[in-house]
């Protein structure tokens, strides 16, 4: 299953490129994490630099799984 995480403003993302199980990609102009892949390390949140925290900070392990 694929959420959105963010609409893709960056010139890079750099979510994108910490994730270690490469669960996060650039479609249709916004950034989305397979939930099915994704571990919920976290990285991601301390990556995004355009949004920085506020992109993600509601997004909790449970989200990022599909379980919320």
């Amino acid at each position: 299953m694929l959420n959105v995480i963010c609409p893709h403003n960056c010139k890079d993302c750099y979510a994108m490129h910490v994730c270690a199980v490469h669960a996060i990609s650039d479609q249709q102009n916004s950034i989305y994490v397979e939930t099915d892949k994704c571990i919920g390390c976290g990285c991601c949140k301390t990556a995004c630099v355009t949004f920085g925290y506020k992109a993600l900070e509601d997004k909790t392990e449970a989200w990022l799984k599909g379980a919320a």
